[in-house]
C-alpha cells in the first residue's frame, strides 16, 4: 500500500522558504529537478519517503516550493493549484513573508481564497522575524490578521500563534540563528516547534498522518513539545512518558495510530 500527501510553500524569493522547510522537517530535504510550470515559474519539489513496515504502508510527502509568486495573477494562482491538486490535494499551504519583503495583499487574498475554498489549511508565517525590526514584523502580522479575520474569527492566541478556527493560523518564526555583530545581537531558532504543533492540532483525519510523516525526523519537536502533545491528546502522562522512552527515534511512526484512535474516539 502507498499513500501520497503534499504541502505547498508559497512566497516571494529570498524570504526563507527552503530554510523553513528544513527547520520543519528537522533535516535537509532532497531537491528534485521536477517542475510543473515553465522555467520562469519553476517549482522545486522536495520529496520525503517514509515506510510503516508494521502495516506495510509507503508514505510519500511532496513539498512544492514556488519562487517568484509575487508576480502572479489571480488566474495564475488558480491554475497553479489546479496543477498541484491533479497530483495530490495539499494538506496545507504555508505562505512566507519576511519583515520588509515584497508582499501584495490582493495576491495573498487570492491565494488564501483558493485554498480555503478547496479545504486546504493555511499557515501564514512571518519568517526571519528579527531581520527587519519589530515594527516591520508587526506590520506583516497585522496584514495576515486583517486578511484571515475575513474568513473566520480568531478563536485563540496561544504561544505567539493566532488561530482562525480550523481554516488558518498566523505566526512569526526564526528558522535559523540570527546574528548582528555590530549591535551585538544573537537570536536563537524560535517558533518552529510551536508552528509545527499549531498545524498538527489544526489538521483533520488522514492529513494528520501526512503531517506526522513530514515531521517524523524532527526530534527537537517530539522531545520539546512532549508535554503539549500529551495534554492536547489527553494521553495519560505516566503511560505517555513510558511510550516516549520505549519508542525513541520511532516516536512519530508509533504515535500516528495512537493519535488517530483518540481523534476517532472524540468524533
Amino acid at each position: 500500500m502507498s499513500r501520497d500527501f503534499s504541502i505547498v510553500i508559497c512566497g516571494a524569493a529570498r524570504v526563507g522558504k527552503s530554510t523553513l522547510v528544513n527547520a520543519i522537517c528537522g533535516r535537509e530535504v532532497a531537491r528534485t529537478s521536477g517542475s510543473l510550470c515553465s522555467q520562469t515559474d519553476r517549482m522545486e519539489k522536495y520529496i520525503i519517503n517514509k515506510t510503516d513496515t508494521e502495516n506495510s504502508i509507503e508514505y510519500t510527502i511532496t513539498i512544492y516550493d514556488t519562487p517568484g509568486i509575487e508576480s502572479w495573477s489571480k488566474d495564475h494562482i488558480q491554475n497553479y493549484f489546479s496543477k498541484i491538486m491533479n497530483e495530490s490535494k495539499p494538506l496545507c499551504m504555508i505562505y512566507c513573508a519576511s519583515p520588509g519583503s515584497f508582499a501584495r495583499l490582493d495576491q495573498l487574498q487570492w491565494l488564501v481564497d483558493t485554498c480555503i475554498k478547496s479545504n486546504i489549511f493555511c499557515a501564514l508565517v512571518c519568517t526571519n522575524k528579527y531581520s527587519g525590526g519589530s515594527q516591520r514584523r508587526q506590520e506583516v502580522l497585522k496584514d495576515f490578521h486583517s486578511l484571515l479575520i475575513g474568513y473566520h474569527g480568531m478563536t485563540r492566541d496561544e504561544s505567539n500563534i493566532k488561530y482562525y478556527g480550523n481554516v488558518a493560523l498566523c505566526t512569526a518564526v526564526n528558522s535559523i540563528v540570527y546574528e548582528d555583530t555590530e549591535l551585538n545581537i544573537r537570536k536563537e531558532v524560535e517558533g518552529i516547534n510551536e508552528l509545527i504543533f499549531g498545524i498538527l492540532i489544526s489538521l483533520k483525519d488522514e492529513n494528520i498522518v501526512g503531517w506526522c510523516c513530514t515531521i517524523a525526523d524532527n526530534q527537537s519537536f517530539w522531545i520539546t513539545m512532549q508535554a503539549k502533545i500529551i495534554e492536547y491528546y489527553e494521553l495519560a502522562k505516566p503511560v505517555a512518558i513510558k511510550f516516549w522512552d520505549e519508542h525513541g527515534d520511532e516516536i512519530a511512526r508509533s504515535l500516528i495510530p495512537l493519535i488517530l484512535a483518540l481523534i476517532k474516539r472524540k468524533l
